[in-house]
Formats: C-alpha cells, structure tokens, sequence
C-alpha cells in the first residue's frame, strides 16, 4: 500500500514538473519572438531616420539655392509672398438716394456731367448726377507700394466706378475705370525725392474724389473748378518736416487727357506746410487746356489755376478748412476767356466720437466771355451734413444742399451748367471703408 502511495506521488509531481517545463518553453519561445520584433522594428526606425536627415538636408540645400536667388525670404515661399506683403489695399463702397426738393425749371434733365440732354439730373457742379433716384456711388479700390529708403521702388494704383465718380470724370454711370495709374521711384538725394510717372492724381483742392475722403456726400462746386487726375511725371520732396514741394510736367491742365497729341504742355507745382494744427498748401497748374480749344481742339487755349488751400484742427473735435482758386483763360483759339474766381470756406464738429455734423459754404464768380459775348455770373451753395458710424468701418450720412444762381448775366448760367436759378437736394448714403 505504501509503495502504491509513493508510486502515486511520484507520477503526480512527474506530471506537474513536466506541465511546468512546457509552460516554461512556450514563455522562452514568445520571449525570443518579441526581442526580434523589436529587433526588427529598431532597424525600421533608424531607417526612416536616415530618410528625413536626408530629406531635411535636400530641403536646406533648396532653400539656400532659393535664398540666392532672392525667391525665399523671411519664411516666405516665393518673392510674390513678400512682394504682396508690401502692398496695402483698401477703398470704398458707396450708395445713396437723393431726393429734389426744388423743381421749379421745365428744363430739369442732365447728364452725368451736368449738361442738359437727357434724362432726369441733377444740375450745375453737382457730382451726384442721376435726380430723386437710388445709385451706386462709388467702388474704388487701390493699390499702393509707396517706396522707402529700404525698398525705393514703388506703385500706385486706383481703379473706380459708379455715378458721382463717373461724373466727375464725365463718364457714365456703369463704366469701370482707372483713376490713377503710377510707378514711383525715391531717389536717395536731400532728404529724398519721389520721382512719380504715369496717371496723377492733382494736388489741388481741399476735397477728394473719395467720398469717404470728405466731410460731405456731394462734392463742392470749388472742386469743379480744379483739374481732377493727370498724366505725366512730378517730382516730390519735403524740404523740412514740415516743408514739402512738389513740380511736374503733365499732358494738360484738365483730367480727360491721356494722351496730348500738341507739343504744348502744362506744369504744376506745390508748395505745403503741414503742422500739428494748421496746414497751408498753395499750388497751381497751368499751360494747355484742350477742352477749351476752339474747332478740332487746335490753337492757343491755356488756362491757369492758382489754388490756396488753408486747414485748421483748433480742437480734438472741430476740423475746418478753406479753398480759394483763381482761373484764367487766355488764347487766341480759346472758346472761353477770362477769369473764375471760388471761395469754398467748410468745416465739421465731433459730437461724440462716432457722430458729427459738418456745414459747407461756396461762392463762385464768373467774368468771362463765350465766344466773344461777355458773361458775368454768381454761384451760391449752401451743404450741410450728419454723420454716424454705425459699424467699424461702416458711415451712414443725410445731407442737403441748396445751389442757387444769384446773377445770370448773358446766360453766365452756363458756366456752371445749371439751368434751373434754385435747386435743393436732399442725401442719404451709406459707404462701407476698408
């Protein structure tokens, strides 16, 4: 019985030392499996290693050779990058209604310059031409790489549409144009001199074609007096901080000139001083006038402009300024003769800093002759403007103006394109700046 125990015994611990060396087999084998995955896996990542060091090298040796080129800077991918970098865009978007108030002419119709042939308008040096209608005021974008002493090339660019921009350039309401147009270069001469090539804007004026770039939705009968844009070449310089100068060569003394088919030019100069609360500019223009020629547009018609441009900032709140220019027209070939003198005095107040109301007074005199009948007369405008932003970026404007005629002597009217002795207008616009 004994021996049976025993012999039990033995087979039982026979058997468990037997499962045991099994078991211990299996875990050897698994051990040996996983320490050559891990083998293998160790070589896979020193491979992809070696592939990005080679790929980072290949990268660094591309952009060095990009770098030499001048096509890669400052983390930039290409010259384009850092060229549109230096460029800064912005414009306007502008709509309005306009109502007349005053209707008292059966000729009540005009272009959108001002001249009576059709269609319902409003009259005179009034830059908001279609009457008691909704328009389009003005897209205006621009494109500008002003040139410095680190980078002395540069660019301006100002395409534009819509009726009060059209009007002042005496196209239509729906033609998209270029309003300037110019290469620039500073040359490293005093203090710098910015030599400016191509489609001008002028100099002249208190008020801008820009709506968002004045006090009032229309644009003031001055402004009607002075050239717009024009091509040529000027050259600029601030003489102090506050001393600047400008001279140039252009094609004519007005805008609609591209090209100038005479030998005859015309010249402009500027001399401006701007301080921390007054400005002073005093400029003109003057030589050829082919608007003003007689058949064919052939002849001696030069016209002169002397344009005095006074600004004032008395307070954070009160902004005015005041606008005197003097034409003259001379030549034998002339269809009109004499002088215009305008006076346009204008100013705004802040009433909150999104809010304010601004008022505009204009006189323009007129002793000329047309086609050699004497004509005397006397224009009186009276605007006055409420502002509200209402958004960033985004103004809201009422307005109303009043043009009368105070003296039409041999029909003097028709300096001013008028027609109608009294017109009042009232605006409302909406322009969205960025």
């Amino acid at each position: 019985m004994r021996s049976k125990l025993i012999t039990v015994a033995v087979a039982v611990a026979s058997m468990v030392l037997v499962t045991h060396a099994a078991a211990a087999d299996q875990v050897q084998e698994q051990l040996q499996l996983m320490e050559q995955r891990m083998a293998e896996m160790e070589d896979r990542l020193q491979a992809t290693s070696d592939e990005l060091a080679h790929a980072q090298a290949t990268v660094d040796e591309q952009q060095g050779l990009l770098s030499d080129a001048g096509l890669y800077e400052d983390g930039l991918r290409s010259g384009a990058g850092g060229f549109f970098e230096m460029v800064e865009v912005s414009g306007v978007v502008a709509a309005s209604y306009n109502y007349r108030l005053i209707d008292s002419s059966t000729n009540n119709t005009a272009t959108s310059a001002g001249a009576a042939t059709g269609g319902e308008g409003n009259r005179g040096l009034f830059k908001t031409p279609n009457g008691n209608s909704f328009q389009v005021d003005q897209l205006w974008l621009t494109l500008d790489k002003a040139p410095t002493d680190e980078s002395r090339g540069g660019f301006h660019a100002e395409i534009y549409a819509g009726a009060s921009a059209n009007a002042q350039n005496g196209t239509g309401n729906d033609v998209m144009g270029i309003y300037t147009a110019y290469a620039s270069y500073l040359a490293p001469i005093g203090n710098g001199v910015q030599i400016d090539a191509g489609r001008l804007a002028t100099g002249l004026g208190a008020e801008v074609i820009q709506t968002n770039g004045n006090y009032f939705i229309t644009m003031g009968s001055v402004f009607g007096l002075q050239p717009v844009t024009y091509t040529g070449v000027t050259l600029s310089t601030q003489l102090t901080d506050e001393l600047g100068f400008t001279a140039g060569v252009v094609n004519d003394v007005y805008s609609n000139t591209f090209i100038q088919g005479n030998k005859d030019l015309a010249y402009v100069g500027q001399l401006s001083y701007g301080g921390d609360t007054f400005g002073l500019n005093v400029g003109g223009i003057w030589g050829r006038d082919s608007g003003n020629c007689g058949a064919g547009g052939t002849g001696e018609c030069n016209t002169s402009i002397v344009d005095i441009v006074l600004t004032a900032d008395p307070t954070e709140n009160l902004s005015l300024w005041a606008n005197f220019d003097w034409k003259h027209s001379t030549g034998d070939n002339a269809a009109a003769r004499g002088d215009a003198f305008g006076y346009s005095v204008a100013g705004r107040l802040g009433l909150t800093d999104d809010m304010g109301i601004a008022t505009r007074v204009e006189y323009i005199d007129t002793e000329d002759s047309l086609n050699g009948t004497p004509r005397d007369g006397e224009l009186l405008t009276l605007t006055g403007t409420f502002d509200k932003a209402l958004a960033e970026g985004l103004v809201a404007r009422v307005e109303m103006r009043w043009d009368t005629v105070l003296d039409d002597n041999n029909n003097a009217a028709a300096d001013f394109n008028f027609g109608n002795n009294d017109q009042l207008v009232a605006l409302a616009q909406m322009y969205y700046e960025f």
